[in-house]
């Protein structure tokens, strides 16, 4: 009798093993089904298109307009450098234009004074009314007569393309925002003195993200462009998001290491690298009130094709 009874006690342990072997067994059916379905990594991270706003001239900064998390448009005015030399260098500008429109009026009235006398002293010669002597001499004043005008001339024209040089710095003291975007990073404060190219906000565009993934370069066979792909985003686990493969970058990412490795030194180890596939996210899929930031950690599973 106690027999039985132990028996019938065994039994729910040994449902209970089977149904859990049974779990266990349909777990790993499933895994290696997705396995061959799905290519899956969670090296991935959204991107987008990035740019440091810098200046091209030196100069310090005396306004900064926006601040990190601003959203700003496209020709928006985000900095405005120190302008007081290239004011004061276009007044003198302007009044050396002045002064050069002048010179030309002068020199006009005494060319075209010389020129009609050279034109009488033409009709002279050929009547003999003068010599050859006077005649070669109204010519030579006629001559240098035209070589001032021209000159003046030229030099207003010079007075005017300065003004235009320096017009062109003034505008270059207004930094603007080249699209669309978000400022993410400062850089520097008021009355900071920059050099040309010297970073001063680092911007993304909001409107143009992406998926990077960094697949194994032993799943790569399997993906092709156009592969639809399931998205994960840490930050909303509850959502999914979807996109296809735009770009199979043709280079494996540790060639673009700041410090590649080297393996001519006789101590090679093999590691697996990495491919960076670029993931576009459909434009239907982001809701405008989720924020989708560059960095921001991500899951794919991207639709398996076949490698023939």
């Amino acid at each position: 009798m106690n027999e039985e009874v132990k028996k019938k006690r065994h039994w729910p342990y040994l449902i209970g093993g089977i149904v859990l072997v049974a779990l266990i067994a349909s777990w790993v059916g499933y895994l290696i089904v997705q396995d061959e379905e799905y290519v899956s990594t969670n090296d991935a991270f959204i991107d987008s298109y990035r740019i440091d706003l810098s200046p091209d001239i030196l100069g310090r900064v005396i306004e900064l307009k926006v601040d990190e998390g601003d959203l700003v448009r496209q020709g928006e005015v985000v900095a405005i450098l120190e302008q007081d030399i290239f004011l004061s260098q276009k007044v003198e500008a302007e009044a050396a234009l002045q002064s050069a429109i002048q010179n030309v009026a002068v020199q006009k009235a005494n060319f075209e004074k010389i020129r009609n006398d050279y034109i009488r002293a033409t009709k002279g010669i050929q009547d003999q009314i003068i010599s050859s002597q006077s005649f070669d001499h109204f010519q030579k004043d006629y001559e240098m007569a035209e070589a001032s005008y021209k000159q003046a001339l030229a030099d207003a024209e010079l007075a005017e393309s300065r003004i235009i040089v320096i017009q062109t710095y003034l505008n270059h003291t207004f930094i603007h925002a080249p699209f669309d975007g978000v400022i993410a990073k400062r850089w520097i404060f008021t009355g900071d003195v920059l050099r040309p190219g010297q970073s001063l906000f680092t911007m993304y565009d909001r409107a143009r993200v992406w998926v990077q993934a960094n697949l194994s370069e032993k799943k790569i066979q399997k993906v092709k462009l156009g592969a639809p792909v399931e998205i994960s985003v840490d930050a909303y686990p509850d959502r999914k998001f979807y996109g296809k493969v735009f770009t199979i970058k043709a280079a494996a990412a540790s060639q673009f290491s700041v410090i590649p490795q080297n393996n001519a030194t006789g101590n090679y180890t093999k590691v697996a690298q990495r491919i960076p596939v670029k993931i576009s996210l459909d434009s239907t899929t982001p809701d405008a009130s989720l924020y989708l930031f560059p960095g921001m950690n991500v899951e794919v599973k991207i639709l398996a094709q076949d490698p023939s």
